[in-house]
């Protein structure tokens, strides 16, 4: 959705679709998805591909940007239809590979890095790719309301500061403005402070220089060596017409720091609440009570605002509406279990609402489900999923008052229950299946890493064992999930991980029997 083009360089990229291999997804034509799964998936004509539409139907990297940011004009536009104000923008100091081989001898474009390399903001190459991106953002939005800058999670590790700070531009901002990050733990933190200051200053002079009416937000990551440590010296420094935001840490269990209500008499400062974590985006998290008492907390550090992130929308949505709340009422108070109650309630009737309560609040407040892994940003293993016994009795307790309500329901309360319990069933099932693979995957990864294996007997065990995984209920009952877009989004992610694992390790096992 922003295009940064630099020097007649069009770098490659689109929305991610079922055939792109990023964040561990391993590339998948619909038509190879398990069972009749794919039958549900409705595509355009000619595209072989679950995502975007722009995305899979498109033949040139124009095209995929000329479609993506179509349909990001359309998003703002209706945005502003219903009175909601919308930012836009990115990680910056994080630039597309196709632009690295302009550096120039003698000129620091660029210092080496853990896992990327870092622009020098001190340097003209990397200021002017900064500058595109921008500019990309005002004229194909030019009704944005905000330019949100991002302090890159990642990639600013593993610089050698000694070797960055021989440049001398660089050297000297340095030298200016390290006293400004006392707060920060260790001289790479200093250095990244200067960095994301030099960034911020050329940013907010750009935006000036083009007469932008958006407003600049700074917003990063909350972990204890991300941007928290480095507000305090970048509230000192920067104009106070920047917003300033921050993820909560822990991937939302943790609050916001108590310092933003220190920074708050300067400036507006937004707290960022997460509805869900990316680390369970196959499970259901219910988190009403931390978005009670982190809105609540906001109300009393003062801070100008709350925003709300998330990747699903059916699945968070007592999250979102108690997030919702209290946001829009300071002075609301209702108990954790008054929530659900009303929830479950509306959604399912109010015996639903009597059985039903008091386990999801627990599940709520005891946070019983945070280790139950499905990091969707990781390569999927068969140790995604898999539940201890806490996990199952309280998801089959769940189950069994839901199906004995089902009897008792019709019309759309009953649908609503059905498509909510069947969230449950499937996590049960996932973690069967996990099970059920796992011995496989650990052979596998024992012969590749050299170690003995015990006769055939080991490979025949764990092929008994894998073709009893109850595969084909697990992708049924996720079936019965199926509600909106953003379910087919999941289901995609079972066929490209799940379902091509499973596979991948069924074939081995069959060839490892054949040689024995």
């Amino acid at each position: 959705m922003i295009k940064i083009e630099y020097k007649n360089i069009l770098p490659q990229a689109c929305f991610d679709n079922s055939m792109t291999a990023r964040w561990g997804y391993l590339p998948m034509a619909v038509k190879d998805f398990a069972f009749d799964t794919g039958k549900i998936f409705q595509l355009p004509v000619g595209a072989e591909a679950f995502g975007n539409n722009g995305s899979i139907t498109s033949h040139s990297s124009r095209e995929h940007y000329e479609k993506a940011q179509s349909l990001m004009r359309d998003v703002l536009k209706m945005a502003h239809e219903r009175g909601i104000r919308m930012a836009m923008g990115f990680e910056f100091g994080v630039i597309p590979p196709e632009y690295f081989s302009l550096n120039v001898a003698g000129d620091c474009f660029y210092w080496a890095g853990e896992s990327n390399m870092i622009p020098n903001p001190k340097s003209q190459i990397a200021a002017e790719i900064h500058y595109a991106a921008i500019d990309d953002i005002l004229n194909t939005y030019p009704d944005i309301d905000y330019i949100w800058m991002w302090l890159n999670e990642h990639s600013f590790m593993g610089v050698d500061i000694q070797k960055a700070l021989r440049d001398k531009p660089f050297a000297r901002a340095y030298q200016e403005n390290q006293a400004l990050f006392k707060e920060a733990a260790d001289s790479s933190a200093r250095f990244v402070g200067v960095w994301a200051l030099e960034y911020m200053k050329l940013t907010y002079k750009h935006l000036k220089s083009k007469g932008s009416r958006a407003k600049l937000i700074l917003g990063g990551w909350g972990g204890g060596h991300q941007l928290p440590s480095l507000l305090k010296g970048l509230d000192r420094a920067l104009p106070q017409d920047i917003i300033f935001s921050c993820l909560n840490p822990d991937l939302g269990k943790s609050p916001q720091p108590d310092f933003l209500e220190e920074i708050a008499r300067n400036r507006s400062v937004w707290a960022v609440p997460w509805l869900e974590g990316d680390h369970q985006l196959w499970h259901f998290q219910p988190r009403v009570n931390m978005m009670r008492e982190q809105v609540k907390l906001a109300a009393e550090q003062n801070l100008d605002g709350v925003i709300a992130i998330h990747w699903r929308t059916e699945e968070p949505r007592f999250n979102f509406r108690t997030f919702a709340r209290f946001a829009s009422d300071k002075g609301a108070d209702e108990s954790v279990d008054q929530l659900y109650d009303r929830y479950l309630t509306e959604e399912f009737g109010e015996e639903a609402a009597k059985e039903m309560t008091p386990l999801l609040a627990r599940m709520d407040r005891e946070q019983i489900q945070w280790n139950v892994p499905s990091p969707e940003f990781y390569a999927y293993t068969p140790e995604w999923g898999l539940l201890d016994e806490n996990n199952v009795r309280i998801r089959q307790e769940l189950v069994s008052s839901g199906e004995s309500l089902l009897k008792k329901l019709r019309g759309e309360k009953r649908e609503n229950l059905k498509r909510f319990i069947a969230m449950f069933r499937f996590e049960l099932l996932l973690g069967e299946v996990d099970r059920a693979m796992m011995p496989a995957f650990i052979l596998k990864k024992k012969e590749v890493q050299g170690e003995k294996i015990n006769g055939s007997q080991e490979y025949m065990d764990a092929y008994r064992l894998l073709v009893s995984a109850p595969v084909k209920e697990m992708f049924d009952t996720y079936m019965e999930r199926v509600h909106s877009r953003g379910e087919l989004g999941v289901l995609s992610s079972l066929n490209q991980r799940v379902w091509r694992e499973y596979n991948d390790l069924k074939i081995y096992l069959e060839n490892k029997i054949k040689e024995k």
